[in-house]
């Protein structure tokens, strides 16, 4: 089998959050290089790395005398196929080559037309198509014809469990230093979402002393834009605590501030919390007790974190886990119909609250 058919094999089959990060860094590194391709297509459900070559491409491909002739931006909703390979197909005026970008291409209803300019791409365009939210079907020979002719990116979310580590590796990208403590409470604070953890390590950079380049806990609590006093994951901290006086305080100001809380959001904290305390449980009723470090792995958790699922596992017992796991599952369908009468958002969690605590 030729290098290019294990190429393409490898494209077709699922990618994980790490292959994604590698495929990124592999088509940023070229084109950093000048070495542009005729076509890119920018596919997938996370935005972040899309976004990034998008911008790459549209400040560095042409110089900015350049782009005033030769750089176009379309939008999915305004246009066909047809009128991007026409666009395509133009020569560029007093420059070696034109940059066309599709954005939201996605809602092209024609794509997979763009087939047919594939089979003849001229060298004097690159054409970029942004494609996020979803990935174009990997059996068409549109998607064929990108693979053979162009650069394809799919850019895969990351799983709670990875954020982390791709935190800790931004840091080092960044020069920072920091501890897998601050980027297991980083990860806690802004979860998967690449945009937001990108940008508050940013903020988080400019913060640092000049003299330092350590990002502490304290550091972080104070120029994250979380509150560590109100967010769904200090309520769970507080319950695994039984800190009824905290948990009530929380919960009164997620009630007053539902459009920055959405009762959903709070119940789906809860619902990964004790969904992690019924696990530690299962894992501790096999024969052979499992390390903490396996523990911590089968959670999905740094074991910096391990401590408070410890403590709630002894306030909680199997059964009660399982119990308020479905009392959260009955508060999430009265929330959503005429179950709850006149009872606000703020009502329903008050009254989970008692009944989680009691």
């Amino acid at each position: 089998m030729t290098y290019l058919c294990c190429h393409h094999l490898l494209q077709m089959a699922k990618l994980n959050a790490k292959e994604s990060y590698g495929q990124y860094k592999s088509i940023l590194a070229d084109l950093e290089a000048k070495k542009f391709k005729p076509f890119y297509l920018l596919m997938g459900e996370e935005p972040y790395y899309i976004d990034k070559l998008y911008h790459y491409i549209a400040e560095h491909v042409l110089t900015p005398d350049e782009q005033g002739f030769n750089q176009t931006v379309l939008y999915g909703s305004d246009v066909t196929a047809q009128q991007i390979i026409e666009t395509a197909r133009r020569y560029p005026m007093m420059a070696p080559r034109q940059v066309v970008i599709v954005r939201e291409a996605q809602q092209v209803r024609d794509i997979d037309k763009l087939e047919i300019y594939l089979r003849q791409a001229p060298d004097t365009t690159v054409l970029v198509v942004c494609y996020p939210g979803k990935t174009v079907d990997k059996r068409t020979a549109f998607y064929k014809a990108a693979l053979a002719k162009g650069v394809v990116l799919e850019s895969v979310p990351l799983k709670e469990e990875e954020v982390a580590d791709w935190i800790s590796r931004y840091a080092l990208e960044m020069q920072m230093n920091l501890t897998p403590e601050a980027a297991a409470l980083l990860a806690d604070y802004l979860g998967p979402d690449l945009n937001k953890i990108s940008m508050e390590m940013d903020k988080l950079l400019v913060a640092l002393p000049t003299a330092c380049r350590q990002i502490s806990p304290e550091l972080i609590e104070q120029n994250v834009s979380i509150s560590k006093e109100h967010s769904p994951f200090s309520l769970c901290k507080a319950i695994s605590y039984k800190d009824l006086p905290k948990a009530l305080r929380m919960v009164r100001y997620f009630g007053e501030n539902t459009k920055i809380y959405p009762l959903v959001t709070v119940l789906g904290a809860l619902f990964s919390h004790f969904a992690r305390i019924l696990k530690y449980h299962a894992l501790h009723m096999n024969a052979d007790k499992p390390s903490r470090q396996e523990v911590a792995a089968a959670l999905g958790m740094h074991p910096f974190f391990l401590n408070e699922i410890e403590t709630a596992a002894k306030h909680f017992s199997l059964q009660r886990t399982a119990r308020i796991i479905w009392m959260l599952r009955v508060y999430d369908g009265r929330s959503k119909s005429n179950d709850k009468g006149e009872a606000s958002d703020g009502d329903l969690l008050h009254e989970l609250l008692f009944k989680i605590l009691r």
